[in-house]
């Protein structure tokens, strides 16, 4: 079989289309959540496709949406110009009559109230379901300066708006969210998602393998076994891996595929380093070298660990933030590419 000369996979954006995995069981609760217009938090691991999924169904919603992605609002003034910006896109009215732009005049260092109030007040004139979905959500915490506070007035008990929160931080999203002495909403729903279903993902992959004239039936098996079937990460594998088939390289191509991921990710791994902690570190080396039980006497000495406490207090850092996952048998790192760069010393360069 011929090769084709269009790479089949899709990264670096949310999947959609053809690139996009059905997860059916998500999928409908979801969509029951929207349309009985219960609030819902969406958490999950990074990279697992909590966004591609959401974005899946509010494309097919009867229901008006708007996506806000928080990965770069760093503060008040930013979180503001994208829920105007999200406003202007949901109802063009209002930047044609000037509203917007009063609003935009306005000092966002004392409230956000004024842009809510407008949103609240459009929604129940125009008599229609409307969602607004907020990923990212855990870089709102870090502003500290009174927002989640403020949203919480705001949001709460505001009938006509549906929200949805996403984040991978369940840890944050408890603290914040499930606080029964001053809960954000009255009421809402807790979707967790996970990695995709391993034998719809090796149909998924086997099919465009054998569409590119690659017929190692094996291939498909060896690119989930690699990324634990995190959907993100498979994605790219499979992209990068297809990439160099396309450019002549034959053997070896899942093993060429990740020294080609080590390099492109070596900087950004290194930063990550960086901001760890020394106990931190010590515990992830462990981990790289096959040892998944830190608070353990054995590991505590091979790796410098001051005490079990010290071991315990960095797991559970390290299992909130989403470098760790925990198992029946033990701890492990999450992301197998990082695994493998400490495993290749790069936390010891």
């Amino acid at each position: 079989m011929s090769k084709i000369y269009a790479n089949p996979f899709f990264w670096g954006e949310p999947s959609r289309g053809a690139h996009y995995l059905q997860r059916t069981e998500e999928q409908e609760f979801i969509a029951a959540a929207l349309e009985k217009q219960l609030h819902l938090i969406i958490s999950g691991y990074r990279g697992t496709g909590k966004t591609s999924l959401l974005k899946y169904v509010l494309r097919r919603s009867p229901s008006a949406s708007i996506y806000l992605d928080l990965s770069f609002v760093v503060s008040r003034a930013d979180l503001a110009n994208l829920l105007l910006e999200a406003l202007e896109n949901g109802f063009p009215e209002v930047k044609e009559s000037g509203q917007t732009k009063l609003l935009r005049e306005n000092d966002h260092d004392t409230t956000l109230s004024p842009v809510f109030d407008l949103w609240y007040k459009l929604v129940k004139q125009s008599n229609q379901k409307f969602t607004i979905a907020w990923d990212e959500f855990q870089h709102l915490v870090k502003l500290k300066d009174g927002i989640i506070g403020e949203l919480r007035e705001n949001l709460r008990d505001r009938r006509g708006i549906t929200h949805v929160i996403v984040s991978h931080r369940e840890d944050i999203m408890h603290e914040i969210l499930d606080n029964n002495s001053n809960p954000f909403f009255s009421r809402h729903e807790h979707l967790v998602i996970n990695n995709l279903d391993l034998i719809a993902f090796n149909r998924f992959l086997t099919q465009r393998f054998r569409r590119m004239g690659l017929s190692d039936f094996d291939l498909a098996d060896s690119v989930l076994k690699f990324t634990n079937g995190q959907a993100q990460l498979t994605q790219k594998v499979a992209h990068s891996l297809a990439q160099l088939w396309l450019e002549g390289n034959t053997t070896r191509l899942l093993e060429r595929t990740i020294i080609k991921m080590l390099k492109e990710h070596n900087v950004i791994f290194a930063s990550d380093w960086d901001n760890f902690g020394l106990n931190e570190k010590r515990l992830l080396i462990g981990l790289s070298r096959g040892n998944s039980h830190p608070t353990e006497l054995s590991f505590i000495r091979e790796f410098g660990l001051s005490a079990t406490s010290t071991a315990h207090n960095t797991v559970l850092k390290l299992l909130r933030e989403g470098w760790l996952i925990s198992r029946d048998e033990g701890y492990y790192i999450y992301d197998p590419l990082f695994l493998r760069w400490l495993q290749n010393g790069g936390g010891l360069s």
